[in-house]
């Protein structure tokens, strides 16, 4: 969406003049989403454990720093400051994961108890079979070749080309559709992590054992068992993340969504197929992904998303002009 002639003369007045505060702050849904979840696991781990939890104090300076970052933005909304300003919630979304491996068992077991009573595994093994029979369960039994399980792994990692490659095009590209599409991104994220703390899981590669196969299978489930949180399963955000990805590049980056359809639909079967995930997780994470397409929308067509282009043209502007 276009921004107005009318936004764009208010935000060139509002250079004018020494620095002060703006009179409307322009914080997007996914950034209140990550304060607000950050915020949350800073109180619940601070309740469950104490404030003074290096666990705790780390999501409080998450929260802080995420604040700080949009406040520095907001003072001088320049293209530059809005990339970094993005990029910022990037880094804090995968700092949140790796720290979630402590936080989360604070908040269930602060006793640090030898137990998995507080892991969701079985109650999400009886939501797949009630709900999708025995189907997960026969396709994390299959035994076919070396190969297959190498080229389900390739499938699998291919996750990780996508999440990077296929926001850093739109990063370098166009600033406008990279951010929209951070919003709803990020919100996938945020939102996954919601499901984390509250249905903690392993996934069923505790019972059932790691998939044997070729190189590829062995050294690609050493590196990701390396780099797990322990509790990523419920909702399955490899089905969220990418699904999300897939519907934003068919209405903007209609080639590159015919590229990596077959390989993302490879990821999805693969991550029962490998036994990270269970049925459920995928279902979860297909709602997930339909509910942050909707927010993206909702924001290209909001007077949100008008004003930030609007800010975001002045400053550029008035650069150039310096320059």
């Amino acid at each position: 969406m276009s921004s107005t002639p009318q936004n764009r003369r208010e935000w060139v007045e509002s250079l004018q003049g020494p620095l002060k505060l703006p009179e409307r702050w322009h914080i997007l849904p996914h950034e209140v989403l990550f304060m607000l979840v950050t915020g949350v696991i800073w109180l619940r781990v601070g309740w469950s454990a104490g404030f003074s939890q290096s666990s705790a104090i780390l999501f409080f300076f998450y929260t802080l720093s995420l604040a700080s970052v949009i406040t520095w933005c907001q003072l001088h909304p320049s293209p530059y400051r809005w990339r970094v300003r993005l990029g910022a919630t990037l880094l804090l979304s995968a700092l949140t994961y790796f720290s979630l491996s402590t936080a989360v068992p604070l908040m269930h077991n602060p006793g640090g108890l030898e137990t998995m009573i507080w892991h969701q595994d079985t109650a999400l093994a009886q939501w797949d079979a009630a709900w999708l029979g025995d189907w997960p369960r026969r396709l994390m039994e299959l035994a076919p070749a070396a190969w297959v399980s190498d080229v389900f792994m390739a499938c699998y990692l291919f996750f990780f080309y996508y999440i990077i490659g296929g926001l850093l095009y739109y990063f370098v590209k166009d600033l406008n559709v990279f951010r929209a599409a951070l919003v709803g991104f990020g919100a996938v994220y945020a939102l996954g992590y919601v499901g984390y703390m509250l249905m903690p899981a392993i996934g069923p590669l505790e019972e059932m054992g790691a998939r044997s196969g070729g190189w590829l299978t062995e050294t690609g489930g050493a590196f990701i068992s390396q780099r797990t949180n322990g509790v990523d399963v419920f909702p399955s955000i490899h089905m969220a993340a990418s699904l999300f990805l897939l519907m934003f590049d068919f209405q903007h980056r209609r080639a590159h969504f015919w590229w990596v359809l077959a390989p993302t639909v490879g990821l999805w079967i693969s991550t029962v197929y490998l036994r990270y995930h269970y049925g459920v997780d995928l279902l979860a994470g297909v709602v997930l992904a339909f509910g942050c397409v909707w927010l993206t929308r909702w924001f290209a067509r909001s007077r949100l998303c008008a004003e930030v282009k609007a800010e975001c043209a002045a400053h550029s502007r008035k650069a150039h002009v310096q320059i």
